[in-house]
């Protein structure tokens, strides 16, 4: 079933697995705050953040890790999720300090780390820790937005997933900003709206960044709408597609220059035109590519099958690069795929 943007994640069991990013407050409760706190362009990004800070509050409190299953189209936590990895998330209680580690592992795997501001963004691979505090981010919480490659084997992706640690001093209950929930919504849905429309362009590079210096603010904003969470250019590089046609098309995308040896990789992953994932081959890793030496190439409304996905006219793909070798390298790769269009291919 088509989601909106507006959708709400369906109704999963209740497990530590079912990470349900719903409301942040009853309508009622959020009504006259929202009355003299209106979204607009200048305060969206932490409307938009306090938004998922609130869901996580609401549906396992703070300091509580939730590790999500495998992404398909029923079980998708935030817009534009990734196939490649399953995600864990947390809010953290930073006020006296905490202490964020990922265990080493042959596998990749991140800890992304959040402030409330959509900032901060620091990023731990494997055998790294960090202590943060109050003084260091926007805000005394954080939002952990961690991904363990998915390696195909459940249970050993599980039990690397179940290994991340976090330590904190505190433990109070995050308090929502008092946005009201559909105004927030109804605000991301304009922005991702205008992006679809083709009437403004957002890319990732500097759209997230550690402060306001460091980022674009037309980046800044219509990312945080378009892909809420995504990593800084250095852990790796976005480029969304627009995908004109719902006939049989065949992509051909330059090969990045990503640290495969580290377990770098490429893929991509098909949405609505709403940003949700609709159909269930919605995904292709760069290993059902057909590598052609320094390009690979798919289908779209092909043939069934690997290195093929379906997708609807008005959709989007998002390719994801990670571990870029030479950041610069990788994001003149991005401006060229981000300019390619399909080619009417047989089925």
């Amino acid at each position: 079933m088509k989601k909106s943007i507006l959708a709400i994640i369906p109704a999963l069991a209740l497990s530590t697995t079912a990470i349900l990013l719903t409301s942040c407050g009853k309508p009622d409760e959020n009504a006259e705050a929202a009355a003299s706190n209106p979204v607009t362009e200048e305060n969206y990004v932490v409307a938009e953040s306090d938004w998922y800070f609130a869901g996580v509050q609401k549906k396992a409190g703070v300091n509580t890790w939730m590790h999500d299953d495998p992404v398909s189209k029923d079980n998708q936590q935030v817009i534009r999720s990734n196939r490649d990895v399953v995600y864990s998330i947390a809010i953290v209680d930073v006020s006296e300090g905490a202490t964020f580690t990922v265990p080493p592992s042959d596998e990749f795997q991140l800890i992304h780390i959040i402030d409330e501001a959509h900032l901060f963004h620091q990023v731990l691979l494997n055998g790294e820790s960090l202590e943060v505090n109050a003084d260091d981010i926007e805000g005394e919480y954080v939002y952990l937005l961690a991904r363990t490659k998915d390696n195909g084997d459940l249970k050993d992706t599980k039990a690397r997933q179940t290994a991340l640690e976090f330590k904190a001093k505190a433990s109070r209950p995050y308090p929502s900003k008092g946005f009201d929930e559909k105004e927030v919504v109804a605000f991301r849905e304009m922005l991702v709206d205008r992006i679809n429309a083709g009437e403004e362009i957002v890319e990732g590079h500097n759209a997230f960044g550690k402060t306001l210096k460091d980022v674009d603010p037309h980046n800044y904003l219509y990312a945080a709408a378009y892909g809420w969470g995504g990593l800084p250019m250095t852990t790796a590089q976005y480029v969304p597609v627009q995908v004109k046609s719902d006939e049989a098309q065949t992509w051909t995308i330059p090969k990045p220059d990503l640290n495969w040896s580290k377990k770098g990789f490429l893929s991509a992953t098909f949405y609505g035109a709403d940003g949700w994932i609709a159909e269930d081959d919605f995904y292709i890793s760069h290993n059902d590519m057909k590598d052609e030496g320094d390009h690979y190439s798919f289908t779209t409304n092909g043939k069934k099958g690997p290195g093929n996905a379906t997708v609807e006219k008005g959709g989007n793909f998002l390719i994801r690069m990670y571990l870029p070798k030479d950041v610069d390298a990788v994001k003149k790769t991005a401006d060229i795929i981000s300019a390619i269009e399909g080619v009417p291919t047989e089925q």
